[in-house]
């Protein structure tokens, strides 16, 4: 593993936050340009929530923030019981969470080439506030049991024929937020 992996991997077990960011008010459209001292590779993010270490008395979280994160994330059907942020973070691959169920997802802020997470269940908030997607963002049948906030998201607009938020039989526990769904074509 590189430094940035070992410093991920260590604080997890603690639930400790890990901010790779220069300054907060950072712009992760810049992300493909950071260097390996902030990267994180997918294949590494994925070992992390399904085999981690856990440290007894504490609370496990990927607490994650200025990431430019490698590869595809792909966790379909995956069993994640943990918290995951992944805040202000640059995703070279759309995330394929197909399936999978998580405790709560927070993506606040990132930049991602799309996102496939069809009949995702999160068992809290699933938080895309701010994020912008460079593809579509795909969550048909998704069971939230929290909310759903995507206040401030930039959905670039699909390939002709395809919506750009698909939300088709999606369930909410408690609110969905969408204050912009920024270039987006259409919506289904």
């Amino acid at each position: 593993m590189t430094p940035a992996e070992e410093r991920v991997w260590r604080a997890f077990p603690r639930g400790q936050d890990v901010d790779f960011r220069e300054s907060a008010d950072e712009d992760p459209e810049r992300g493909a340009d950071w260097g390996p001292e902030r990267t994180v590779r997918a294949s590494v993010v994925r070992a992390l929530l399904l085999s981690a270490p856990q440290e007894d008395g504490e609370t496990a979280a990927l607490r994650l923030a200025g990431a430019r994160i490698t590869g595809v994330l792909n966790l379909q059907y995956a069993d994640i019981d943990h918290a995951v942020r992944l805040s202000g973070c640059f995703f070279e691959g759309a995330p394929v969470l197909y399936a999978a169920r998580l405790r709560q997802l927070n993506l606040r802020g990132s930049v991602l080439p799309g996102l496939d997470a069809a009949t995702l269940r999160v068992d809290g908030v699933l938080r895309m506030s701010d994020c912008l997607f460079d593809g579509p963002v795909r969550l048909g049948g998704a069971q939230i049991s929290g909310a759903l906030f995507m206040d401030g998201a930039d959905i670039d607009e699909p390939p002709a024929g395809q919506p750009a938020l698909q939300l088709n039989h999606v369930t909410i526990g408690t609110a969905c937020r969408r204050r912009a769904c920024g270039r987006a074509a259409r919506c289904v």
